[in-house]
Order: structure tokens, then sequence, then C-alpha cells
């Protein structure tokens, strides 16, 4: 898409540094993120308030093991992320969190920075891709690359985030 790159490159403790990119300057670069962006298009992305409903595992067979899916539940300015789903690919990296908070996860600054994403989506109900470095005890210069799409209930309200993760080794 055309569109200029919002990078936020965060340097502080809190997030690590990360690349945040808006919906209208997501580009072709991953497969897996192509993929899911172009399922929520053809599901009416930009018309429609998608929702759970209108998004069948089946589709997404070759990709399940890079989703998660979300619970999103606000209480004024609070907000709660609970993971319903996480594929094995994610869980690799990031723990198996099925049933629990993204704040019990092990990574306080992928913690930071999912809560940072998934407040801009809230804010935008559009998806958006973030960039940032990924780390394993047996490889280094890795790359975690996330889109996330908004799901939304009957009344337009967003109450699910699906992400689509890809970690990988850097050339």
């Amino acid at each position: 898409m055309l569109g200029k790159r919002k990078k936020t490159m965060l340097k502080d403790a809190t997030f690590g540094e990360f690349e945040l990119i808006e919906y209208g300057a997501i580009d072709r670069r991953y497969p897996v993120m192509n993929f899911f962006l172009d399922l929520w298009r053809e599901k009416g992305g930009e018309d429609k308030a998608i929702t759970r409903a209108h998004i069948n595992p089946v589709e997404m067979k070759k990709y399940l093991e890079h989703i998660v899916l979300m619970d999103v539940a606000r209480e004024g300015e609070n907000l709660q992320l609970t993971v319903r789903l996480i594929g094995g690919h994610v869980a690799d990296y990031y723990g198996e969190i099925t049933g629990k908070d993204i704040r019990e996860m092990g990574n306080s600054q992928a913690i930071e920075r999912i809560y940072y994403a998934a407040r801009h989506i809230i804010d935008t109900d559009v998806p958006m891709l973030t960039i940032s470095p990924a780390y394993s005890a047996d490889k280094s210069f890795m790359e975690a690359v996330a889109l996330y799409v908004p799901l939304f209930d009957n009344e337009a309200r967003i109450v699910k985030i699906l992400v689509a993760v890809n970690v990988s080794a850097l050339s």
C-alpha cells in the first residue's frame, strides 16, 4: 500500500526498540502478514466491523501456528488482554499463555509493546504492524513481526484482537 511509514523507535527500558507501521503504510514484505491482511480486507475490513464470527479457522489453516487471539476488556482507562488461542510458533518464543493475561508472559518488553500496540488499534480501528528484535537462547539476531487486526462486536467495539506473529532469524 502507499503511504509513509511511521516509525516508533523507543529506546527506553520499558519497550526496548520497535517499529510501528500504520495501516496505510504496511508493505508486502511479509508473506504471513500479507495473508492475514488480505483475509481482513476480503471480509470487508475497511467497510464493516469484522467480528470473530467472520473468521473461519479453516481459511487460515496454513498459518494457525502463527496466530494469537486475544480478548479485549476495558474498564475506564484500564485495558486487559487475555489470550484465548496461541499458535505453536508463537508459544515457542513467548510461552504457552492460553487463558492468561499478556502480562503473565516472561518478556516484560514484549508485554509493554503488545499493550502499546493494542491501545493503538483501539484508537484507530484498523490493523497495524510492529517489527521488533527477538531473542532466543539458541539464536541471535532475530526479528519478530506482528500484524494486529481488530475484531468487533455487534456494536462496533473492538472486543478481540487477532495477531499474526512471525519470528525469524535475520541473515
